[in-house]
């Protein structure tokens, strides 16, 4: 019995320390390899600052101050760094023995429970992120900060398919090493569907742990969601202002157009025109070839009135078969007319669809800013007013 208590510091899982009033370690148990990785006669004779974390010495000397005060201390928690250079979070009960003037410390290692602290709360902040990222490069913005204090990261690029398009890099010269060696691989997925991958610079880490591993799953899979839900996003937004048959704008982004543009022409006292398109016959194509052909001939029409206008012009599917084009800077009727000659001929060119060739024409109404109107209802009831006349005087000329 006399033996085992002799024996007691040396069979203590936490460490004991006596430290003097100057700061300096003058016992400690052998418990101390296993947590400090020092043995005792490397650390005794030492001053205990030595061995802490630089970022916690002025609250630990605070804490000593209260200490030899006479207040124990209970439940302090720090950090020092172990012979490896490796972090060791450590929980202090400490009292000031007047007697021996030494204060006297045991030091219980906490570093997992602190690791798992700091991954439940890692794991918390990059679903946040997740959760309230608009766009691509502040998700992964966000996510690099977050991964820097629960990894040895040293840089991180996203690259999203296809074709390893870059969505993020830590810095301009990560971007530039997108193939270079060395870097860890996470796979961007959701659905069952690849998006990318993390590939994350980890110096000379080595092997990653299962849980730095598991987190790093985790931060795939949380990223995998924001694409899929940015995708649907944009996929929503521009079903609601384009056609999905042609991919040209629908009546609801034309009327944001047409606005801007009477707003334009305002202010820079400029003219505009406005076309009003509508395939004659149309029915007849459905009824006879089937809608299918009838799809196709919509989408080849919109990809010839494109090709006739200018890049700063604006074509629009408003209806079945009807579009309007919009004109900025439009000299006169001349300009306007000239333009609506050019989209007719190019419209009447044959062509084959599904092994028939068909012949379409148009009838094209013309209205013009300010001469017909200034707001959008005045200048499209006179562009529709005029295409029913250009339909019926072709019809007339045709009998």
């Amino acid at each position: 019995m006399t033996d085992a208590l002799a024996r007691l510091p040396e069979l203590l899982l936490d460490a004991v320390f006596m430290v003097d009033e100057g700061g300096r370690i003058v016992f400690v148990n052998p418990a101390c390899r296993a947590i400090f990785g020092y043995a005792p006669e490397e650390m005794i004779g030492r001053i205990i600052l030595d061995f802490i974390h630089p970022d916690d010495k002025d609250r630990t000397v605070a804490e000593m101050g209260h200490v030899l005060n006479g207040r124990p201390g209970l439940g302090f928690e720090n950090r020092y760094l172990r012979k490896d250079g490796s972090v060791a979070h450590i929980m202090w009960t400490a009292r000031w023995s007047p007697e021996d003037r030494l204060r006297i410390g045991v030091a219980r290692e906490i570093s997992e429970r602190k690791l798992a602290e700091q991954r439940q709360a890692g794991m918390l902040a990059l679903a946040t992120a997740a959760h309230g990222a608009d766009s691509l490069p502040e998700l992964f913005r966000s996510f690099d900060q977050i991964l820097q204090g629960l990894l040895p990261l040293r840089g991180m690029v996203a690259v999203l398919q296809p074709g390893e398009r870059l969505a993020y890099a830590s810095t301009p010269e990560r971007a530039a090493r997108l193939d270079a060696t060395g870097w860890h691989h996470v796979t961007l997925s959701g659905s069952g569907i690849a998006f990318g991958e993390l590939r994350l610079d980890l110096g000379q880490h080595g092997a990653l742990s299962a849980r730095e591993i598991d987190l790093l799953e985790f931060t795939a899979g949380q990223a995998g969601a924001v694409i899929e839900r940015l995708a649907l996003h944009a996929d929503l937004a521009h079903a609601a202002r384009y056609d999905e048959l042609t991919g040209l704008p629908n009546r609801r982004l034309f009327q944001d157009r047409i606005l801007s543009a009477i707003a334009r022409c305002r202010r820079g006292q400029s003219r505009g025109a406005l076309l009003f398109i509508d395939l004659d016959d149309f029915k007849q194509v459905n009824d006879q070839h089937g809608h299918v052909v009838g799809d196709q001939l919509l989408h080849a029409i919109a990809r010839r009135i494109t090709s006739c206008v200018r890049e700063s012009d604006t074509v629009a599917r408003i209806g079945g078969d009807e579009f309007v084009a919009l004109l900025e800077n439009v000299a006169g009727h001349a300009q306007a007319e000239a333009l609506a000659s050019k989209i007719r001929q190019v419209i009447a060119t044959p062509l084959v669809l599904a092994g028939r060739t068909l012949q379409p024409h148009a009838s094209i109404g013309i209205a013009l800013y300010p001469e017909h109107g200034d707001v959008i209802d005045q200048l499209m009831r006179h562009a529709d007013q005029a295409m029913y006349a250009a339909k019926a005087a072709r019809k007339a000329a045709a009998d």
